[in-house]
């Protein structure tokens, strides 16, 4: 590359989300590119770990105050002479899109199912999605379901598009495979924010059918369905622990023996990718997003009965269920489609074909 290009990324904060966590690696391990980051609203907890990056708030938190954010990041654009809007998330992006209409090529990226999440329950979100999006604009999607999902609620004629895995931090990937060993007490682990789709309450009806003394589930998370979890928890006297945020996942992670993940849906599990680096074997949702994050090396559970994974669960302790093949496999392949040098070279690749593209069409 003999110039660098000048990226603006849009996203709706710096907090410690998914897409928070997955942009902050992108721009650090991205160094032959100008990078600058707009929020719209604080909080800015990842702030302090981009290095030399320029980050201005817009203090954008209404419908209103977003409209009027629209001109102020195009005259940003203007200003910086920016080479390339990329976007995270619904409000940024729109935001982003409107920007940069026809002057500057934009991108977004699609870090769930927007259409399950949002667009199924506000009309409104959806209108906004369909009245703006243009076949101009570029798409990363997080899986191919999270694609199919975009194209059922918004449109199918999404032709500027890569799928890209989200990567995860170097730290979470083990030297080994962790080998499973039945007979003992198992620590089970499961990771996601406390609310109705990680389907947490399925976990519980399974643990509460299996025998105390075999197993203990610690969750790490925090959300809305905290006191109620915590509740059953206590009175059901459940060996369940909620262990909130922690800072040092990837070191708790290898204390484990298995990953728990049953969530109704996904755009893409940075969970999952993180424990299968760790070298844990997984029990997981029978859905398809999560046969596409685990390429298939995974045990899959029914989701419309708990005793499933109760009686995977029982059948694993007693060594009569074989969950080292598919974990190995699985360890080995997430290094191909998760691990950082994997991932940014394809982000760097479609900015550079992205950049070439629009240059042409230009000229």
């Amino acid at each position: 590359m003999n110039q660098k290009i000048t990226v603006l990324h849009l996203i709706e904060t710096l907090g410690l989300g998914g897409a928070e966590k997955s942009l902050v690696q992108a721009i650090n391990g991205m160094p032959d590119y100008n990078h600058i980051v707009v929020i719209l609203h604080e909080p800015d907890t990842l702030k302090v770990e981009l290095r030399d990056v320029e980050i201005i708030n817009l203090t954008s938190y209404s419908f209103f105050q977003r409209l009027k954010a629209v001109n102020r990041v195009k005259k940003i654009i203007q200003k910086k002479k920016i080479d390339l809007v990329h976007a995270q998330l619904f409000n940024s992006t729109l935001i982003g899109r409107l920007a940069s209409r026809r002057k500057t090529p934009f991108v977004f990226t699609l870090q769930s199912m927007l259409g399950e999440d949002l667009f199924k329950k506000n009309p409104f979100a959806r209108f906004l999605e369909r009245t703006t999006y243009s076949r101009s604009d570029y798409l990363i999607a997080v899986s191919n379901e999270a694609l199919n999902d975009y194209k059922k609620y918004v449109t199918p004629n999404c032709n500027r598009v890569k799928v890209i895995y989200n990567s995860i931090e170097r730290n979470f990937f083990a030297e080994d495979y962790k080998t499973f060993m039945p007979g003992k007490r198992v620590r089970l682990v499961s990771i996601g924010n406390l609310k109705p789709l990680k389907n947490y309450d399925y976990i519980l009806d399974a643990l509460k059918a299996t025998p105390k003394e075999l197993f203990e589930l610690d969750i790490y998370g925090d959300g809305p369905l905290k006191e109620l979890l915590q509740k059953r928890i206590e009175t059901e006297k459940l060996p369940v622990m909620l262990k909130g945020n922690v800072s040092d996942l990837y070191k708790r992670m290898k204390g484990y023996d298995i990953y728990l993940h049953c969530s109704k849906y996904e755009g893409s599990s940075l969970a999952i990718f993180e424990a299968m680096a760790s070298g844990l074997p997984l029990i997981v949702s029978d859905i398809p997003v999560l046969h596409e994050n685990t390429g298939g090396f995974a045990n899959f559970v029914d989701l419309s009965d708990p005793m499933d994974l109760a009686k995977k669960l029982i059948s694993m302790q007693k060594g009569q269920l074989n969950i080292n093949s598919m974990g190995k496999k699985g360890f080995e392949w997430v290094k191909t489609i998760a691990h950082p040098d994997i991932v940014l070279k394809q982000i760097a690749d479609f900015y550079d074909y992205i950049k070439k593209e629009s240059f042409t069409e230009r000229h």
